[in-house]
């Protein structure tokens, strides 16, 4: 089977179309930026990694003609000043955002309550469920006003289910994400607004990748023995489910969270 991202073509669903993709140097946020750039869309990325840095600079070079299209914004999806020059930045530079993936994220390998302080929970609150709302916030009265918006925010099978390895403030974040989707799609279903969540399974981006690496032989082939499908996810495979809900083909869709785990996780 093809691995590479052009066995993910899927014509230029994205023409006209403005998006806000936070997280987007690394890992899923990545591989949703090329295809969205590759399938016509103009794209602001806000990421903490600085505009003048390696993985900007890989992202522009990796997008090719799209490049033209992409908007590289370095800020802190927590920080509620940054959020809304960010998204002033995006606006003026791209036009309005009709779409918002909220992809920033963050996760660690689990330990005890009893080990957890105060001000680390605040942290991956802040970053996996806090950033999202704060992004979307800044882009949805413009989204009511127009009476068109797509919002795809990243959950996890970590907030589905039980994941054994993550930690506990990620699964409570990523639990509270699916929350605040079906919430924000029952408000804004009137406005024209879909929200919707993807939960990834084990999905092999390079921080991923290097924490299963660490494991035994043994534990390995547990972990990929434990998905029916028998392997990892790899990003483009995520990025694919995010834009299918970001696009007009899911447009009788919201408030649906969909699972990407490789059948780890059936509902």
């Amino acid at each position: 089977m093809d691995q590479s991202s052009d066995a993910f073509a899927h014509g230029r669903r994205f023409e006209g179309r403005t998006a806000i993709l936070t997280g987007g140097a690394k890992g899923i946020g990545r591989a949703t930026a090329l295809r969205f750039l590759a399938e016509g869309g103009r794209l602001a990325v806000i990421d903490m990694e600085p505009e003048d840095g390696d993985f900007a600079a890989a992202l522009r070079r990796d997008a090719g003609d799209g490049g033209n299209r992409l908007l590289y914004v370095t800020g802190d999806a927590t920080d509620e000043a940054q959020v809304r020059a960010a998204a002033d930045t995006a606006e003026a530079g791209l036009g309005p955002a009709d779409i918002l993936i909220n992809n920033v994220g963050f996760g660690a390998n689990p330990r005890p309550i009893e080990d957890l302080g105060r001000d680390e929970w605040d942290r991956f609150l802040a970053i996996n469920l806090t950033s999202a709302f704060l992004m979307t916030r800044a882009v949805l009265p413009g989204m009511r006003a127009r009476r068109y918006g797509r919002i795809v925010n990243l959950a996890s099978i970590a907030g589905r289910g039980i994941s054994e390895i993550s930690n506990l403030h990620y699964s409570t974040a990523k639990a509270a994400v699916i929350g605040f989707t079906r919430k924000l799609a029952f408000e804004e279903a009137a406005n024209g607004v879909a929200v919707n969540a993807v939960a990834p399974g084990t999905v092999f981006t390079d921080r991923v990748r290097s924490r299963y690496e660490a494991l035994d032989p043994a534990d390995q082939a547990a972990r990929m023995a434990a998905i029916p499908l028998g392997r990892a996810a790899r990003p483009e495979e995520i990025a694919a489910a995010i834009l299918f809900l970001a696009s007009d083909d899911a447009s009788y869709i919201t408030g649906t969270t969909l699972d990407v785990n490789g059948g780890r996780l059936m509902n």
